[in-house]
């Protein structure tokens, strides 16, 4: 997955999350899918970095 892509998964695990699971959040929806796609590109990083899957851009 490209650099694009992480954003994407990202802004949509971020989403999902926040309707998942409402309620008061210091961050928001905009704080939750910031944390979506942190962790996207950690775990995009963590993929290319340790099972030999280059990043595509």
């Amino acid at each position: 997955m490209g650099i694009v892509s992480w954003i994407i998964l990202g802004l949509l695990a971020g989403g999902i999350a926040k309707v998942l699971l409402p309620g008061r959040d210091p961050g928001g929806l905009i704080g939750t899918t910031l944390i979506g796609v942190a962790g996207a590109f950690i775990g995009g990083w963590l993929s290319a970095k340790f099972l030999d899957k280059p990043i595509q851009t």
